[in-house]
């Protein structure tokens, strides 16, 4: 008789694990009542401290230890507001990691950029900084490293490299609220930090985004940028500079700030228990958590990643793999890891009308990146982050889970 599920066994895991996803209360019942009846739907229809807005952008920076706070739409405007406020011009190349969503790479595209894709290190699948070092060329003008998964990347060697070739940095935190590097929050050790809001990541309002920084000329353009062009204190309708309106309404602030009041616990507890089941993961045959580097002082992540060794599990692929945990009752797939100059748009140079001044992209089509690429078809295995919110028996039973495959892997061959 079969054991694995997949095959007609009884599953392992017949219960939910984790949490639901959002989590909400009357947190954010009362504070969305709270802005109905006041009126007010928007930032500017009253005095700015009394703004949810503005104190969502107050204290969210506070916590991940940045001076400054704009809030905005979405993460990928984010991300195209900080190249703005950087004064980024059309032909500028900007280095990108393969492993990220595509908008970290689109959105440079949409300010006229050229996005120039380089590989991740093996160990821990963020960027990689000898790569960033090897792509620099006199057109670079910045790096944006990905935490990728939430998992902080090496800013150490990557603002020695960003300070020996004069290029700013842009950290993309889309997935890293409440990561810290050596203790400090990501989104804050860069220029400019940049969060998605969206309604997966660890911190959300369904849609939304946030830029940090602590220089206070970047601040004041990452304002005029988010706000028609305006200049703070200056008269309403004087505008300075051409600029969209990527303003955060007074309903996504409610629902944020009652999010970031549960941050910190969450962040703890997906801690704990990732913790608990890397070592779970490093007494079984064939799979084994990422290496975790001394600057990774918290790992509050989007994405929990582990590695796959095929030739440790009998020779079946990862997809096999990944299959027979779903059919077990434990979801796992593979994140980001998808290599982002693969994707149609970048192959088949579908961006429309972009100017990039005397340069043009490169072959986006001949551009290898062989590590992520192997992490793809052969070892990323990721898990959702709610997976990680509930208690130890919920870890046992993911890991009893890998364990049921591994020792009846002669099924799967």
């Amino acid at each position: 008789m079969p054991k694995l599920a997949i095959n007609g066994g009884s599953k392992v895991i017949d219960r939910q694990i984790g949490k639901d996803w959002p989590i909400f209360d009357d947190t954010e019942r009362d504070a969305l009542l709270e802005v109905l009846e006041s009126g007010r739907w928007w930032r500017g229809s009253g005095p700015s401290e009394e703004s949810k807005v503005t104190q969502f952008e107050e204290a969210f920076a506070a916590y991940q230890d940045a001076r400054y706070g704009v809030a905005v739409t979405n993460g990928t405007q984010a991300i195209e507001c900080a190249l703005k406020a950087l004064d980024i011009q059309p032909g500028d190349e900007v280095i990108v990691p393969a492993a990220t969503f595509v908008a970290t790479a689109t959105a440079c595209i949409l300010v006229n950029a050229i996005p120039i894709v380089v590989d991740i290190d093996p160990r821990n699948y963020q960027i990689d900084p000898a790569a960033v070092e090897a792509a620099i060329t006199d057109r670079t003008v910045g790096i944006i490293p990905v935490h990728y998964g939430g998992y902080p990347c090496d800013m150490e060697a990557l603002q020695s490299v960003a300070e020996s070739h004069g290029l700013w940095i842009i950290e993309d935190s889309a997935h890293a609220h409440g990561s810290q590097w050596n203790g400090r929050g990501c989104g804050s050790i860069g220029d400019i930090g940049t969060f998605s809001l969206q309604m997966g990541k660890t911190l959300t309002c369904g849609e939304g985004g946030i830029c940090l920084t602590n220089d206070e000329e970047l601040a004041k353009g990452l304002f005029s940028y988010h706000h028609i062009g305006r200049f703070e204190g200056r008269p309403f309708y004087e505008h300075h500079i051409v600029a969209s309106n990527l303003r955060m309404t007074e309903w996504q602030a409610a629902v944020a700030l009652g999010g970031l009041s549960r941050l910190e616990e969450q962040a703890n507890t997906r801690e704990e228990n990732a913790t608990y089941f890397a070592r779970g993961l490093e007494q079984i045959e064939g799979v084994s958590p990422l290496w975790r580097a001394d600057w990774v002082t918290r790992w509050n992540f989007y994405f929990y990643h582990f590695k796959f060794h095929s030739e440790q599990f009998g020779g079946i692929s990862k997809q096999q793999f990944i299959e027979a945990l779903g059919a077990e009752g434990l979801p796992a797939g593979s994140g980001h890891l998808h290599p982002i100059q693969k994707n149609p748009l970048f192959t088949e140079r579908n961006w429309g009308p972009a100017c990039f001044g005397d340069n043009e992209p490169p072959d986006y089509a001949k551009i290898e990146t062989p590590e992520c690429q192997r992490i793809l078809d052969t070892e990323g295995i990721v898990l959702a982050h709610k997976l990680f919110l509930g208690d130890k028996s919920d870890m046992d039973l993911m890991l009893e889970a890998i364990e049921k495959v591994r020792a009846n892997v002669d099924e799967l061959r």
